[in-house]
């Protein structure tokens, strides 16, 4: 059975990708596609059984660009987060995944940013233009850990994302995700249905201190092992 949605998920998101191609030469702020991310991630969502419940969401001003940080153990925080937060958001992803036919394309249509985590250089670029869409309005996700947990729980934050905030002198909220480990860990092709937690933490101003990056991984833990606890 989990095969055949996988199948179903597949299909149905290249048809997505190719409607986030053809409407790119239209979509000058990205606001076209945004709609079209919506759709298709809680379509994604719901043929997998999976519900999420969201809180926090008064915390959030759509109006204005921000960066999400958030833990990272599953594939499926992007489908629960592209889905629920109630922004306008996108994702920094691996350059690598350009490689993937329609798929790749489709990304840097819809106007996700490549990260190339070899090349220093071409990753502040990457980075820098992360920055200037967050100035226009989008947000973006960022997952400071830098890859998913093996085994559930949240590792250290790294501090690249400070570059980014630093360029985009925005806000910073802290998302906390629980419940998707259990549904897709590391390794898992299987997508299990169940129910997912996310809590939006209220934005926080972004300053030059070094204690900031653990502040906000402490936020995230503390909503992780805390039961609806939003801080």
């Amino acid at each position: 059975m989990w095969l055949i949605k996988n199948f179903v998920v597949i299909l149905y998101s290249l048809i997505i990708a190719i409607l986030s191609i053809l409407i790119y030469p239209f979509d000058y702020r990205n606001k076209l596609s945004n709609p079209l991310m919506k759709i298709w991630t809680n379509a994604v969502l719901f043929i997998y059984g999976i519900k999420v419940k969201v809180y926090g969401a008064e915390n959030i001003d759509p109006a204005k660009g921000k960066i999400y940080i958030s833990n990272h153990a599953s594939y499926m925080d992007i489908f629960v987060q592209l889905a629920k937060l109630p922004d306008n958001v996108r994702m920094i992803y691996k350059k690598e995944i350009n490689r993937v036919p329609v798929l790749g394309w489709a990304m840097y249509c819809a106007g996700f940013v490549a990260l190339d985590r070899n090349r220093v250089r071409e990753a502040m670029k990457s980075l820098d233009k992360a920055a200037g869409r967050v100035k226009k309005g989008l947000s973006v996700v960022i997952y400071p850990e830098g890859t998913r947990t093996i085994d559930g729980s949240i590792g250290e934050f790294k501090r690249g994302m400070f570059f980014l905030a630093d360029k985009a002198k925005a806000d910073i909220v802290p998302v906390t995700l629980k419940g998707t480990y259990e549904i897709m860990p590391m390794g898992s092709s299987r997508v299990r249905p169940g129910v997912v937690e996310m809590i939006i933490g209220k934005p926080v101003e972004y300053k030059k201190d070094k204690q900031l990056l653990e502040e906000l991984r402490s936020t995230i833990v503390s909503n992780f092992t805390k039961q609806h606890k939003i801080i």
